[in-house]
């Protein structure tokens, strides 16, 4: 009888492993700009980054990376929303030059935001574009 429920015990625990190992860390992606961004100081140009953040509750630090460097890091909040996000894409806001600010990042499928939290408050416009994976 010990000997059943420690084996219980044991697959259980395996399988919890398991599933955790494949969910890996659900708070990355990959966004692909299309034109050039400013995000924390630095411009973006266009091109594929990858994207993580860490943090408690709603607060977070994001990372942007071109794949071997991390280009930016910046205070950003994740927000929730109703549905889950059709697509992957960020927005921007763009400022009397042109200039664009990226000030949020979205993901296909998952049911939340992520909004830049130092978005240029002097921004004129915004925009919400869909990116490409």
């Amino acid at each position: 009888m010990r000997k059943m429920k420690f084996a219980a015990g044991l697959l259980a625990s395996s399988l919890l492993l398991a599933a955790s190992a494949i969910a890996g860390n659900s708070n990355k992606g990959t966004l692909t700009v299309a034109d050039t961004v400013t995000v924390g100081g630095k411009q973006l140009p266009a091109g594929k980054y990858q994207v993580e953040w860490a943090g408690t509750g709603s607060d977070v630090e994001l990372s942007i990376s071109n794949g071997r460097d991390t280009v930016a890091k910046v205070p950003a909040q994740v927000l929730p929303v109703k549905r889950a996000q059709a697509e992957t894409g960020y927005s921007t806001n763009t400022d009397q030059a042109g200039n664009k600010a990226l000030t949020g990042i979205f993901f296909r499928g998952r049911k939340d935001e992520i909004t830049i939290a130092e978005a240029s408050a002097a921004a004129t416009t915004s925009d919400k574009t869909p990116g490409s994976n």
